[in-house]
Order: structure tokens, then C-alpha cells, then sequence
């Protein structure tokens, strides 16, 4: 395993999945979770759940969790569900707490690299 690997497997990511998905590949995966951290959907989530627009918040959020999910970023996926399914039934209320623990534990992953 690779030294991001290992760390992110440290810290409770589902590396075992992750990497199994990415055909074992972690030069790959490494290459794709610098994307994750540059991914323009998390500042359109912020923008769209402070207008209220549930439904840009739920594309948004539903492409996040995928993209976290298939990167086995645990504690991530945890939070960012907790987001998603308010706004699945449109409900964009009182999620601004939430995204901020969503970058809260992003930043966590982003001083990895």
C-alpha cells in the first residue's frame, strides 16, 4: 500500500473496496482522489443549499456521494448521506451545519497531499 492508502485505511476508509474497484490501481486512485479534493460540486452544493434550491443541492450531493463512496471515504460518506436524503424528498432546511461538517472532514483528507 501506498503511504496515502495506508493513511486513509488508518483513518477508517474502506480501502479494501476502494482499491478493489479501482482494479487494485493506486497510482490510479491516488490520481482520482486529487480530483475529489478539486471537485467543483462541493462549492455548488454550498451555493445552492444557501438559496434554498433543493434540487441543484440534491445533483450536487447525490454526485458527491457516489464519487465518495466509490473512493471509500468513510466518515465522509456518513456525512454527506445525511445531506442527501432531506433533499432527495426536497427538503434544503437546515443542512448548512451538516455541509460544514462535510468540509470540516474534508479538510482532514485534503492535508493528506
Amino acid at each position: 500500500m501506498s503511504k496515502l492508502t495506508e493513511q486513509l485505511e488508518l483513518m477508517g476508509c474502506d480501502m479494501e473496496g476502494a482499491l478493489n474497484r479501482f482494479l487494485n490501481d493506486e497510482e490510479f486512485y491516488e490520481e482520482c482522489y486529487g480530483d475529489v479534493l478539486v471537485d467543483p460540486a462541493f462549492g455548488k452544493l454550498k451555493e445552492a443549499l444557501e438559496a434554498k434550491d433543493a434540487e441543484t443541492a440534491f445533483q450536487c450531493a447525490h454526485t458527491l456521494k457516489g464519487v465518495i463512496s466509490n473512493m471509500g471515504l468513510t466518515s465522509m460518506y456518513d456525512i454527506i448521506v445525511r445531506i442527501v436524503e432531506p433533499l432527495r424528498s426536497g427538503n434544503a432546511d437546515n443542512l448548512m451545519p451538516i455541509y460544514d461538517e462535510l468540509m470540516k472532514d474534508f479538510e482532514r483528507y485534503k492535508a493528506l497531499v
